[in-house]
């Protein structure tokens, strides 16, 4: 597997560090909740301070990291804010309007795939992780 996605524990093992679908989910949920509470404002600042570290509030909370997926690195602060801005705000909201909703049903779905990747995933090239 790819160095960063992987823990070799001390019996020979090797454990994926890559999050579940349902550990995806509950972030997701989480995010959305800490959205409609701060009016996206306060996500947002709080945000802001997390993207250096590959994170959003609801993944710093539930221990969940972004990273590269050839690396395994955690994103740097403008590829994460591409990555959530651009292209899961922004782009999903258009692409999601011209397909009538169907975008991120599909986005969605998408996480059942190779390493849990998403659609957003894999159009930013990363994986989520437990850090």
């Amino acid at each position: 597997m790819t160095p960063g996605l992987t823990y070799t524990h001390p019996d020979g093992t090797e454990i994926s560090l890559l999050v579940s679908p349902a550990g995806r989910l509950v972030a997701q949920v989480v995010d959305a909740v800490l959205i409609c509470l701060t009016a996206g404002l306060g996500w947002l600042i709080w945000a802001l301070f997390l993207f250096g570290r590959g994170q959003t509030p609801a993944r710093q909370i539930m221990g969940h990291t972004i990273a590269d997926a050839r690396t395994g690195h955690p994103l740097a602060f403008w590829r994460m804010a591409y990555r959530e801005l651009l292209i899961k705000l922004i782009l999903g909201a258009l692409i999601g309007a011209a397909t009538f909703g169907l975008y991120p049903v599909v986005d969605s779905l998408f996480v059942f795939s190779d390493r849990n990747r998403t659609l957003h995933d894999k159009i930013a090239g990363t994986v989520v992780i437990h850090r």
